[in-house]
């Protein structure tokens, strides 16, 4: 699982069926300081994020498949949980 950001909406004119009625996003990987951290990722919506939003992005082979009742179903990452509040503390 990773914090991201919600940057973009992806639209398109074809899709696979298991990404029908789905809302597919770019999300910007960051660190809990909300600073960019390596590569955009595609990300379908599970939970209504929006742009802007900070979520915690995830999902292990199956996951998609499961949590959307498919039986196929090529969705790598799924946008889990929007972040209200990060609190963390620096541990030595």
């Amino acid at each position: 699982m990773f914090l991201a950001k919600v940057s973009k909406i992806v639209h398109s004119t074809a899709k696979h069926e298991a990404y029908s009625g789905k809302p597919v996003f770019i999300v910007q990987p960051i660190d809990p300081n909300g600073e960019p951290k390596g590569d955009e990722w595609v990300a379908v919506d599970y939970v209504g994020s929006g742009i802007g939003d900070i979520v915690v992005c995830g999902g292990a082979p199956g996951v998609a498949k499961d949590v959307f009742g498919l039986d196929l179903a090529p969705i790598r990452t799924l946008i889990m949980a929007i972040v209200d509040h990060i609190d963390y503390r620096d541990i030595d």
